[in-house]
């Protein structure tokens, strides 16, 4: 397998078992991009100084809470990916109601880790291949298009909203936006609004039966004219999706 690049944090307070864990990512990762930490505090100073891309956590730390790290660091540094490692088989169930990129067990399996940074490597190619660059009024900025929660037009200009709480203003129009993410999974559910359909959860008419709205998986209401239902009803259905 072809060497990754990208920037490693490893975090396990046993100094045996993080050079273990570390033999084995080396096989994978150069040295150089191979961030050790034995606590909390010395994986968060690394998390601000580094770009780091992915991060394997021992979740049994003797003077931390390692799932509440994992937590944070999705909070936080939401376009991390988070490995959860433990030396027992039963923090299985319980590590994934925390939304791990991936579950190992130590000693490292280097079949099983293998496996983990294919599956790395294969979200990067795919997250590279949806990025979208836009002029803002500031610069530019580029953007993955699975991190957009929806787009608004806001007087002459349109502000795109981000899963890590940006918002973007942009001085393209909203039709123009429209065919830039055309074939994206993106539906304009109002003159005003675009959304990628992924993140909607429900749709359903207002109090008054006049117009419908959008229940995103972050929690946001958007719009959907009453012109606009049975055509966005059939776009989800053709992504495999059922309203």
């Amino acid at each position: 397998m072809q060497e990754i690049k990208t920037e490693v944090l490893l975090l396990d307070d046993e100094e045996a078992s993080l050079e273990l864990s570390r033999q084995a990512i080396a096989r994978y990762i150069s040295d150089q991009s191979i961030y050790l930490a034995t606590t909390v505090e010395e994986a968060i100073d690394i998390l601000q100084e580094r770009q780091i891309g992915l991060a394997f956590l021992d979740v049994e730390l003797k003077s931390s809470d390692g799932f509440s790290f994992c937590q944070y660091i999705h909070q936080k540094y939401p376009k991390v990916k988070v490995v959860i490692l433990t030396g027992h088989v039963d923090f299985g169930a319980k590590s994934y109601d925390y939304e791990p990129f991936d579950f190992l067990v130590k000693p490292v399996d280097l079949l099983r880790l293998e496996r983990t940074f294919s599956r790395f490597a294969k979200r990067k190619k795919e997250e590279n291949a949806s990025r979208l660059v836009i002029e803002t009024s500031t610069g530019f900025a580029m953007l993955n298009m699975y991190e957009i929660i929806y787009i608004a037009k806001n007087g002459n200009i349109c502000e795109v909203h981000c899963t890590d709480g940006q918002v973007h203003r942009v001085a393209y129009t909203l039709d123009k936006l429209e065919i830039l993410l055309e074939g994206k999974g993106f539906f304009r559910t109002y003159q005003s609004y675009l959304v990628p359909v992924a993140r909607i959860r429900q749709v359903k008419s207002t109090a008054f039966g006049t117009s419908y709205e959008a229940l995103l998986d972050n929690g946001t209401v958007i719009p959907v004219s009453r012109n606009k239902y049975a055509k966005l009803k059939e776009f989800i259905l053709q992504h495999s999706m059922r309203l």
